[in-house]
């Protein structure tokens, strides 16, 4: 028995499965995890939705700006989610998926809805949920982004709010670093030109003195 799982929250699905062990005519399962170790940098979206519930127990962080809850209920069966983006190869992408599609006792689904974008870096145009008849789209989703979207109430769109968690990919590490070591050694090369004006003019005012005081 076995299922998938994302659980580096990095957009990767691993594998969750159970292991039968027999040992002394004793059957014993054990719960094992399967990490998905491929070296490539692709992007995705990751996306939940909520019921938006509230629970009067749940304690409201009292913040410097704002006081909220920290919980916004469970994820909710039967959501319709979808995208429209762009590729590299200039085709409109699109794709449709419904979020826990089984009622079944046990059902081994992801308890949210992942979409690869293969290597496409451009932001999604438009990500569409709908629920009980209502719609509501976002623009400009980053990717490699993890969303999760508070249709409460359900039958007012224009309330329904959506929390946008990024995951930097590789390529944006290996650009920050390239990008700093560059300003650095711009900065370096800077620093060396400054002291070797000075020094310079120093030299030159050196030489002037001499020669006004031979004169």
């Amino acid at each position: 028995m076995a299922t998938f799982y994302d659980l580096y929250m990095d957009g990767v699905l691993d594998v969750i499965y159970v292991q039968k062990n027999i040992t002394n005519t004793k059957q014993k399962y054990i719960m094992k995890a399967f990490r998905n170790e491929l070296e490539y940098d692709t992007n995705f979206i990751k996306v939940i939705v909520v019921t938006g519930l509230s629970n009067e127990r749940v304690p409201t962080i009292n913040g410097t700006l704002y006081n909220r809850k920290v919980t916004f209920g469970t994820n909710l069966p039967g959501p319709k989610i979808g995208y429209n983006t762009w590729s590299q190869e200039g085709q409109y992408r699109t794709g449709v998926c419904a979020q826990l599609p089984q009622s079944a006792y046990f059902a081994l689904q992801l308890p949210y809805s992942i979409f690869g974008l293969d290597r496409t870096p451009n932001f999604v145009d438009t990500l569409t949920v709908g629920l009980s008849g209502y719609s509501k789209s976002w623009t400009q989703i980053i990717p490699n982004s993890q969303i999760v979207l508070i249709p409460a109430p359900p039958n007012d769109p224009s309330e329904w709010r959506a929390q946008l968690f990024v995951t930097p990919s590789k390529v944006i590490l290996k650009s920050v670093f390239v990008l700093t070591a560059i300003i650095v050694i711009i900065i370096g090369c800077v620093t060396y030109l400054h002291w070797k004006e000075r020094n310079d003019r120093q030299y030159i005012i050196e030489i002037d003195e001499q020669t006004y005081v031979k004169l």
